[in-house]
């Protein structure tokens, strides 16, 4: 077999319909995380809950809901949107993207689908005249820390809170 016959690409593509499912599974695997982590900030939620959500965010105007699909099988995708705040006497105008998440299947993680999110998001950002990519990450998930940390991200702030 030549190696053009076994070369697959990944590609990344606007979500389907029919993938919202496969997506919603994604979805899971991070708001699970955040759960755990902070049950009294974050819901429980269902395969279907998480199918609607996300059937709500593809249709959004300004926003991106992108999957990372090989042979026919989705990888991870992110989901992101399109933001712009005013100019007031504290801060410049801005037109940014906030990233909702990025999430890629435990088994295709550290093979480079997170980095081709990325890469897609920030072309698409361009595009669209974004001077900035934006997202949070919980103090808890070191991995995501130091993903979007080689990918360029930089601490802007901490955000911190106090029970009552």
């Amino acid at each position: 077999m030549s190696n053009a016959a076994t070369f697959r690409t990944m590609k990344i593509r606007d979500a389907l319909e029919s993938d919202l499912g496969s997506i919603a599974e994604l979805l899971l695997i991070v708001h699970r995380l955040h759960v755990s982590a902070h049950p009294e900030t974050y819901r429980e939620m269902s395969h279907e809950i998480a199918v609607d959500f996300l059937a709500a965010r593809m249709v959004e105007r300004d926003a991106y809901l992108r999957v990372a699909e090989l042979d026919s099988e989705l990888l991870g995708y992110y989901s992101a949107t399109i933001r712009t705040s005013p100019s007031n006497p504290l801060f410049q105008p801005r037109r940014f993207v906030y990233v909702n998440e990025v999430v890629v299947q435990l088994e295709s993680r550290m093979g480079g689908v997170g980095r081709t999110l990325i890469a897609d998001l920030k072309e698409l950002a361009r595009q669209d005249g974004a001077r900035e990519i934006e997202l949070d990450v919980g103090h808890f998930n070191s991995g995501a820390k130091a993903f979007f940390k080689k990918q360029g991200f930089e601490l802007l702030r901490e955000k911190v809170a106090v029970r009552v």
